[in-house]
């Protein structure tokens, strides 16, 4: 039964994205069938569906989904305009580091998909990871740290604040999927 209901959602959501992109044209009706179709099986392949579909979730899901493409867009756009003006300048003022971030997300949907966004943000992209890093006592404290997983982040300047905005991507993600 879950199957059933996720391809009926799936096939609803990916034939609307179709009508917003392509318009609703009797012509196309075919091309748009077996699109929506081949995406549909294409997504049960790639990301079966788990338990039971809670309704009473969709709401607050399509809210903070919403609120993370709303930031994404504006991070792009803010990112796009300073990379742009650093690259017009007579010397441009980059200064490339990598910078090492924490994943604080589990492996699951949320994480792959804030690695995807935050390689699509201009100025900065996922170089490396995640890499398990081995703690290390610290010699002055006797403390152990924690294992921990982490990426490293290229970036044109520490001063597009990568693992801030690393940070800030994977709270959006996580709330987008809870």
């Amino acid at each position: 039964m879950r199957w059933v209901v996720a391809a009926g959602l799936r096939a609803v959501v990916l034939g609307l994205i179709w009508v917003f992109f392509a318009g609703w044209s009797a012509g196309y009706a075919v091309y748009g069938a077996f699109s929506v179709a081949a995406s549909t099986a294409l997504s049960l392949g790639l990301l079966p569906p788990r338990g039971v579909p809670d309704p009473r979730r969709w709401p607050r899901r399509v809210w903070f989904f919403a609120a993370l493409a709303g930031w994404f867009l504006w991070q792009s756009a803010k990112g796009g305009a300073d990379v742009a003006i650093r690259a017009l300048r007579r010397v441009p003022d980059i200064s490339p580091e990598v910078v090492v971030a924490v994943v604080e997300l589990p492996e699951s949907p949320a994480r792959q998909l804030a690695m995807l966004m935050m390689n699509l943000m201009p100025g900065s992209m996922i170089q490396r990871g995640p890499i398990r890093r081995e703690p290390h006592q610290h010699s002055d404290s006797g403390t152990a740290e924690t294992a921990a997983e982490v990426v490293e982040l290229h970036t044109l300047s520490t001063a597009l604040g990568p693992a801030q905005q690393w940070r800030q991507l994977q709270r959006r993600a996580a709330l987008a999927f809870s």
